[in-house]
């Protein structure tokens, strides 16, 4: 309910045009991926980006299952990787 409530509330575009199970999923691990990193980290500026635990990583993608198998894993931004 928490990750459904952030997505409202920030308007992410992954649920917006969520119709498949994948999309749900897909939406739902971007939107605990992003919770996780707020927790951790606090507000992040743009091109700021960290990695998250593996641990983490596969709880989230055990909740959130891909059906094709298919992540996308970590895409450095501009600043620093911490």
């Amino acid at each position: 309910m928490t990750l459904y409530s952030q997505q409202q509330y920030r308007q992410d575009v992954f649920s917006f045009y969520a119709e498949t199970l994948e999309d749900v999923n897909k939406s739902f691990r971007h939107a605990a991926y992003r919770q996780f990193t707020i927790l951790m980290h606090g507000k992040l500026t743009a091109g700021d980006r960290r990695t998250v635990p593996a641990c983490c990583v596969k709880l989230i993608r055990e909740k959130f299952p891909s059906l094709s198998g298919q992540y996308t894993g970590f895409i450095p931004g501009e600043g620093p990787v911490f």
